[in-house]
């Protein structure tokens, strides 16, 4: 921060970042850096007609391209009809190799070098490339430029072949890129220079043909000013606001802030309420006055994330804007030793110093991307801006908490603009990387620096090939966590994607801490293999979310029928290659109003299964909907059908309102934690957390919660690990679910013991009522009386249920109340026989006291 601030004090003049950073929406293109073959003494004369071949390709021209000599050699402007398909054709051409192939064996078919790639940009109206920056330049009234010279002329061969057209005042033989000669005329009067690059253009000398142009006027140096961009100034593309961050990030870049906010203890008043803040650091302009911008550092991930959601929630016009710091997934690697450390690019002497770190959110090396090979890259934006130096620092006392701030030299403010557009447009290059070779591909480590994409190629073959390689530069010495065994540390990483990317789990328990390579095509190493994780922790640990039903409820109990609140149902085999997310609420709308419909996400890809959850507003539309789902005869249902269930989360999430009266949360968390920490150890996760909508947890580094229904996240460090992590849930839940079953079987049996009990005394009170009666209201007894069991009343409204057994109960009654009259008296006597005891002990003890009273009385 201090370094910031001195360069902020000694700069001219600070350039602020353009939002509105254009692309040269021109027609007019500049093609430079030719093949030798078409700038060769005899090819000159068709350059042109060459370079109208070509770019018509692209789209149809307004005319025959101009070729003149640039301050870095030949060049052609051409003008396209449309402005489409001049960027097209820049896109399609520039950088591309078009050497013969006798240049590319006379290189040793090495990569070319930059000035050996061909170069087309768009132009201004002046024909200079890069329209942004470049300054309009002047042609030089009385000076001529004239191409190629004969090998053994000299200067005195020149003057005499110039003389003839007027007084010469200078002549100067310089060298060309392509090997050829050139010399700089200058005549005493205008009209001498016109008229010799008239007569001169084309001429015939000693077998070669001369090329004759005006020279441009030298410009005037200017003094030059200090324009600052940080990283997270540049625009953004879309993507890199689709990537996930790791679950460690935790700070937050903010733009627009109100006025209010000017001061650290007003950012800090203004987004403390969203978690505790460790550092503010506010971004100024020259004046030291707030530019509105500032970083944000949270104690926390979910707090940082808490804060840009709700700062990305609001839509009112001029609200604040929040991203994750690009400074902080650039800077992912090991601490730099020193304070502040410098990237420039200017002329000779040359600096360069290596930035590493692969462990942000991209996986890839975000500034050695941004340098290219050997600073080429920034060398290659500093020319193409016509920048005087381009430099780029990082400040702060670590990588991890640094900033990362590019200084330009420029003489004018557009030039700085058109660094910003470049440094934008390769930082966007690093995102579509991302997106393209990086998610949803195998990640592999441990291989020699003698491996190439066809001994990667060599190793995936078994398992189908693959579409793309992207190997990728890391720090030294780095090891992740997931990393373990025999596997070494090279500094390098590979990215795969294979053709078939059913064959992941194959791949990766094949070659995960296994010996691969043949020793001589292929040299042998030990390589760890495993997926990409999107959301993972920089040690390289990363989260699996495990929705419940997704397991194997094998020991559900299915007697315990849905209660009247149950309304979620978790649906399989959802047709998502035909229907989209909308097509399939408005199928379940059919048997009601939908709540929610969330889509389970696999637990590596992130990517959508068939499977989910419907909530419906009302408990009767979830029943018709099940009701619909489930077949008639589950025999010939086809396993690939629509099925449902009802909902294991909301049960769970219900606690014990729910329809097994039994609480699954505390019983798998324990009283004091204990469940959760014996599953965590068994399954050597680093992290353990239950989610759900109706669950609060005080645990602040807990991650973000995958939907409302009840999941378990868990942290873990090994892919093998998942599959214990499941093992453990499920055998959890069995056990918890037998617990169920049992109880829910004695509540059962309880409660038929006391419908039976019951109905028992109502038997008995009926059968006294009846009995009771007059003799008359049983009518005449039937002739059959030793036939019992079929006796019945003879009038109407008679009842006679088996009269021995009233009679023998009545018998019994009669028995039991003698016995308890005579326990009755038996007691009464006991207990006056103890009362009496009582009485006549107190009686002795009275005498016996009188005794001693009389017999010390005596002796006195």
């Amino acid at each position: 921060r201090k370094t910031a601030n001195r360069l902020t004090r000694t700069c001219r003049e600070l350039q602020p970042m353009s939002a509105a950073s254009g692309g040269g929406g021109g027609k007019a293109v500049v093609a430079q850096n030719f093949p030798a073959s078409w700038v060769a003494a005899a090819a000159l004369e068709v350059l042109p007609q060459k370079v109208q071949s070509l770019l018509q390709r692209l789209g149809p021209l307004e005319g025959p391209p101009v070729v003149s000599q640039g301050p870095n050699g030949l060049q052609a402007l051409a003008c396209f009809q449309n402005a489409s398909d001049a960027r097209a054709a820049v896109q399609t051409l520039h950088g591309f190799d078009m050497r013969s192939a006798a240049e590319k064996q006379a290189a040793n078919n090495e990569a070319p070098k930059e000035n050996e790639c061909f170069s087309l940009r768009i132009a201004d109206e002046s024909g200079v490339a890069g329209s942004k920056t470049a300054r309009k330049r002047k042609l030089k009234a009385n000076g001529i430029f004239l191409w190629p010279l004969p090998q053994n002329w000299a200067e005195k061969d020149v003057e005499l072949l110039a003389s003839p057209y007027g007084t010469v005042l200078r002549t100067k033989v310089e060298g060309m890129a392509n090997g050829q000669k050139g010399v700089l005329i200058d005549f005493l009067k205008p009209s001498a220079a016109s008229a010799a690059q008239a007569a001169l253009n084309g001429l015939s000398l000693m077998g070669a043909t001369i090329r004759c142009v005006m020279q441009e006027e030298p410009q005037a140096a200017q003094p030059l000013m200090m324009y600052f961009s940080y990283l997270d100034e540049l625009v953004k593309s879309p993507i890199a606001q689709e990537v996930e961050p790791k679950l460690d990030d935790k700070e937050i870049f903010v733009t627009h802030l109100p006025p209010k906010a000017g001061t650290e203890d007003g950012v800090r008043f203004l987004l403390g309420s969203f978690g505790d803040i460790e550092e503010v650091f506010l971004l100024r302009d020259a004046q030291q006055r707030p530019s509105g911008k500032a970083f944000v550092l949270f104690k926390s991930h979910s707090e940082a994330r808490k804060a840009l959601e709700a700062i990305r929630g609001s839509s009112a016009d001029g609200a604040s804007k929040a991203f994750w710091s690009e400074s902080e997934r650039a800077l992912r690697g090991p601490p730099l030793s020193a304070s502040c450390v410098h990237l420039v690019w200017e002329p000779p002497p040359h600096v360069f110093f290596a930035i590493e770190g692969t462990r942000g959110a991209y996986g890839l090396n975000v500034l050695r991307h941004l340098q290219g090979q050997n600073g080429s890259k920034m060398q290659e934006i500093r020319k193409a801006a016509a920048a005087g130096s381009l430099q780029l620092e990082i400040l702060d006392d670590t990588s991890n908490n640094g900033h990362v701030l590019f200084v330009a030299s420029c003489g004018e403010a557009a030039q700085a603009e058109e660094c910003w557009r470049l440094l934008s447009a390769a930082l966007a290059c690093v995102h579509e990387t991302h997106a393209a070779e990086v998610r949803g591909s195998l990640v592999l480590r441990g291989f020699p620096a003698s491996w190439s994409e066809k001994g990667l190629k060599f190793v995936f073959a078994p398992f189908g090939g693959l579409t793309s390689v992207t190997i990728e530069e890391e720090e030294e010495n780095a090891q992740p966590i997931c990393v373990s065994g025999e596997v070494a540390p090279s500094g390098r990483l590979a990215y795969v994607k294979l053709r078939n990317s059913q064959a992941m789990d194959k791949a990766v328990a094949n070659l995960h801490q296994t010996k691969v390579g043949d020793g001589d095509l292929v040299e042998e190493c030990i390589v760890a293999c495993h997926r990409w994780h999107s959301k993972s922790w920089i040690d390289g640990s990363f989260q699996v979310s495990i929705f419940i039903d997704q397991l194997a409820l094998s020991r559900r109990p299915l007697e315990a029928g849905p209660g009247p609140e149950d309304r979620e149902l978790y649906v399989r085999n959802l047709p998502l290659h035909d229907m989209s997310r909308q097509q399939l609420q408005e199928y379940f709308e059919g048997f009601g109003e939908v709540d929610d419909l969330h889509l389970n996400a696999d637990a590596f890809s992130m990517e959508q299964v068939n499977e989910g959850y419907i909530r419906f507003k009302d408990h009767r539309d979830a029943v018709r909907c099940i009701e619909a789902l489930t077949p008639t005869d589950p025999d010939e249902a086809d396993p690939t059908d629509l099925a449902g269930s009802w909902s294991e989360s909301e049960r769970v999430l219900q606690r014990k309102t729910n329809c097994y009266r039994f609480n699954v949360v505390a019983e798998l968390v324990g009283a004091d934690g204990s469940g959760l920490e014996r599953i965590k150890a068994e399954a050597r996760l680093k992290g353990l957390w239950i989610l759900g909508e109706s669950l609060q947890l005080k645990d602040k580094t807990a991650p973000k919660a995958c939907g409302r229904q009840l999941h378990f996240v868990g942290r873990c460090t090994e892919e093998v690990n998942v599959r214990f992590f499941r093992d453990l849930l499920e055998r959890e839940l069995e056990v918890i679910h037998r617990k169920i079953a049992s109880r829910l079987e004695k509540r059962k049996q309880k409660e038929v013991c006391e419908k039976e009990g019951q109905s028992a005394v109502n038997g008995q009170e009926r059968m006294a009522g009846a009995w009771s009666q007059p003799p008359s209201f049983w009518g005449n007894p039937s002739p059959n009386t030793n036939n019992y069991d079929g006796y019945q009343a003879a009038s109407a409204g008679a009842a006679w249920s088996r009269p021995p057994d009233a009679e023998r109960s009545a018998e019994m009654e009669r028995k039991g109340q003698t016995r308890r009259h005579k326990r009755k008296d038996k007691s009464e006597k006991d207990r006056g026989h103890s009362e009496g005891k009582e009485k006549h002990s107190h009686s002795r003890r009275r005498r016996r006291r009188k005794e001693e009273a009389s017999n010390s009385a005596s002796n006195h």
